[in-house]
């Protein structure tokens, strides 16, 4: 059993790293008129994961131990599982339901072996955490300057969208389907960053061994406290550089939410401490702002760089247009610049002048908010077209076939851009119900741990991210990490 225990450490080990290779590389197993068949690394350590629960558990005798404390839990899944018997698409909603029941077991491994998360492996697991944070941020800044010289997209991996042709400055998406999704994987390792400076425990998980103080004198353990302090404060600074580079609205204000409620539950709950964690909240402010300052001169520098016409004020202009909805709009009247191109006629030099390339989106896009209301507006249709669809829904997996025959959407592989609007439309009033009843039941369980505060400001954090996207595969890390981080 105790190979099988560390072979568990490991597993959780690698987890962060998986998570961050949501998308590429991707195992292509087909396509049909309303889904891609795809395999991806997350899915693949999911699998492995659960097989080795399994066998953990059979050997310990616990797979049906405990049942009738959690039958609760599991009216959810089960609901979902049997709306796929009236699902507009039978396949989608199958393979749902088995991703679902995966995130299920592993959660539930997680929960039944916590006792294998001591001390050291908590300081082992921040360090895969945030070491493969850093990386993925090295990633998507080297996307950056890839897409500014030219590489093809099949070398740098960056989406369609994502390229300086969009904006005029390239917006990074790493390993994930879109930069959404890249902003959305770097919520965890920045809210856990800006927990660990707030609470700022001199004994932190963080601090690996320390010799005693009667060895080496007290002076030398003063040292490594300080030195600790810049090395957590340049770790969040890098992540926040990076997650504002994604450009992703839906990351940016679901962080800014959870930032808020932590800061504030974090002051509230410090009592006697109240004065040092308010410094200690003032400098993360200090490095959100410094950072996005940062961030928002690099993206006009790229603009200035980039082979389009734009200038560093108008990729200034349009990040801010974009991120405010406009609520902050910068007019930018700078000339479009003139490329002289020498032609050779008759032996003669002839030259001519040509605008330069202009890039997609001139400032924000009303569409890219339009279509997410436009299509939730759509879902809310269908949901409430009869008392049936209210109450059960069109069947799990069906959201897009649902949208496509009501003529609300071009194509069956079209999405709810909305989870919640989604789990409406596709299990109705019944699943809507036992979702919360999953949730308050994960909030008591939550709210019994010490990292209590960083847990539900995550998902506060994750709760704001879920009204801009849907779907499962690329987002295993909203369900996975917080299981894991309850235990910091």
């Amino acid at each position: 059993m105790k190979k099988l225990n560390k072979l568990f450490k490991y597993f959780v080990y690698v987890m962060p790293v998986a998570l961050f290779f949501s998308y590429e590389p991707v195992m292509r197993l087909g396509v049909n008129k309303s889904m891609n068949f795809e395999l991806s690394i997350p899915l693949i350590w999911l699998v492995l994961f659960d097989v080795l629960v399994v066998i953990m558990m059979a050997r310990k005798k616990l797979l049906l131990r405990d049942f009738k404390k959690k039958w609760v839990w599991l009216l959810f899944p089960v609901w979902l599982s049997l709306s796929v018997l009236w699902s507009m698409n039978f396949i989608r909603g199958i393979l749902t339901a088995g991703i679902i029941w995966l995130l299920y077991l592993a959660i539930d491994g997680i929960w039944t072996f916590r006792k294998l998360f001591d001390k050291e492996f908590k300081r082992v697991f921040l360090k895969w955490f945030f070491g493969a944070s850093l990386v993925v941020c090295a990633v998507c800044i080297l996307q950056c300057v890839l897409d500014l010289v030219g590489v093809a997209r099949e070398y740098s991996l960056i989406c369609q969208g994502c390229t300086y042709a969009m904006f005029g400055f390239p917006h990074p998406d790493g390993f994930s389907i879109e930069p959404q999704f890249m902003g959305n994987l770097l919520l965890a390792p920045t809210l856990v960053a800006i927990w660990l400076i707030i609470k700022d425990d001199h004994n932190s998980i963080l601090r690996g061994r320390v010799a005693p103080a009667r060895r080496h004198g007290r002076s030398a353990l003063i040292l490594g406290r300080n030195l600790r302090k810049p090395l957590r404060i340049l770790l969040l600074a890098v992540l926040m550089i990076t997650l504002f580079l994604t450009f992703s609205r839906g990351a940016i204000y679901a962080f800014v939410v959870g930032l808020l409620v932590m800061c504030g539950w974090m002051v509230v709950e410090a009592g006697k401490e109240r004065k040092n964690v308010l410094k200690r909240v003032g400098l993360v402010w200090g490095v959100v702002i410094l950072s996005f300052g940062l961030a928002l001169n690099v993206q006009g520098l790229m603009a200035e760089l980039s082979p389009t016409d734009d200038t560093y004020k108008s990729g200034v202009a349009k990040v801010l247009n974009q991120l405010t909805l406009e609520v902050v709009k910068i007019d930018d009247n700078s000339p479009v610049d003139v490329v002289e191109n020498n032609v050779e006629n008759d032996g003669e030099k002839v030259v001519e002048n040509s605008e330069a390339e202009k890039a997609a989106f001139d400032g924000y896009v009303e569409e890219s908010t339009d279509t997410r209301l436009r299509l939730a507006g759509a879902g809310l249709k269908i949901w409430s077209s009869d008392f049936a669809t209210a109450v059960f829904g069109v069947g799990l997996g069906g959201a897009g076939e649902a949208l496509y025959v009501n003529n609300l959407s071009p194509a069956p592989k079209e999405i709810v851009q909305n989870q919640y609007v989604s789990i409406l439309l596709e299990t109705g009033l019944v699943g809507v119900s036992l979702l919360i009843v999953t949730i308050v039941l994960a909030v008591k369980l939550i709210l019994k741990q010490k990292s209590r505060t960083l847990i539900l400001c995550l998902m506060i954090a994750y709760v704001v991210s879920l009204c801009f996207f849907s779907g499962l595969p690329n987002a295993l890390h909203i369900y996975l990490l917080p299981a894991v981080l309850m235990f910091l």
